[in-house]
């Protein structure tokens, strides 16, 4: 049963980061384990989960289908330990949190008030940012952010995984024309988003087991997400967007859905992170639940 249980652990590490070598990471393990477990795992269950090349990777449809149950599995692990914790009297006092900005202008600051009404004796502070943080440094109690890989030596609580889609404004179509097949975006103006450690100027689609890579080019580039959403609203350009970024804009036709026949396929997991304790004080419990709520209610839109 222990052997089961961590090669359930592993395989949904392994789905969640969609890389040996970041499931490794993740684990605190050498990828050669990983790769081991998952193996001895398939043939434990006599069927192919996943399947691999040097270049490639991907599920096959009994991978995708037990996928589902190990995840629930985590899910119940982080779940009792949390519950346990939240036995503890230390539910008060300061808590340092740092949030992806976008994602907390958003989806998290219009509903402080609730968190504070449901706990009054935590005095909540936060750090809004797009860049990779040191926790230590910056002396947060917990890091709530976007990443392909978190830190080393903290753990990391996968909480939800973003979509992507393409648009643009009527307007911009009416003008320039409407881009059919990836490709086409090579002729058109793309509002990119830049970081000092990110620069998405290669889109990503995948449409039959076919993969494309487009870099695009354009005339305004920004460090900011919601920059690039309100950017493609008012017609400045295509936008390959988070789909957290948006509410009601297409169904109001502010902006039009492009290629809906072709998956978007950049990966952007959602993470709570924090320093390992021997006992996690519950305040931040309490604001991982309080994400994971708004994210259950659908009021965090990270599916699309």
């Amino acid at each position: 049963m222990l052997k089961k249980a961590q090669q359930m652990i592993v395989f949904n590490a392994l789905t969640k980061q969609q890389s040996f070598t970041k499931a490794a990471q993740l684990l605190d393990i050498s990828r050669t384990q990983v790769s081991k477990l998952i193996q001895q795992l398939e043939q434990r269950l006599g069927v192919q989960l996943v399947q691999r090349t040097t270049r490639s990777f991907a599920l096959t449809e009994a991978g995708r289908l037990f996928a589902k149950h190990c995840e629930k599995v985590a899910e119940e692990i982080n779940e009792a330990e949390s519950e346990l914790l939240g036995s503890e009297d230390n539910s008060q006092g300061l808590l340092r949190v740092g949030i992806a900005q976008s994602f907390a202008s958003n989806h998290v600051a219009p509903y402080i008030n609730e968190f504070h009404a449901q706990h009054p004796l935590i005095n909540l502070e936060l750090s809004l940012f797009d860049h990779r943080v040191d926790l230590i440094a910056e002396q947060l109690d917990l890091w709530i952010g976007f990443m392909d890989s978190p830190p080393e030596g903290f753990v990391a609580r996968h909480l939800s995984n973003c979509d992507f889609v393409l648009v643009a404004s009527p307007e911009y179509l009416a003008t320039h024309g409407v881009p059919y097949q990836p490709s086409d975006l090579t002729e058109h103006n793309c509002i990119i988003y830049f970081s000092r450690e990110r620069k998405d100027n290669v889109w990503s689609f995948s449409q039959q087991n076919k993969n494309q890579d487009i870099k695009v080019t354009g005339n305004y580039r920004v460090d900011s997400a919601d920059a690039v959403r309100d950017a493609t609203i008012a017609g400045n350009g295509i936008g390959y967007l988070a789909t957290y970024l948006l509410t009601d804009e297409i169904r109001q036709g502010k902006l039009i859905r492009l290629m809906p026949d072709w998956q978007l396929t950049q990966h952007m997991p959602l993470y709570a992170v924090y320093p390992r304790h021997k006992f996690l004080p519950n305040k931040v419990n309490l604001f991982i639940a309080f994400i994971r709520r708004h994210i259950d209610m659908g009021n965090i839109l990270c599916k699309w």
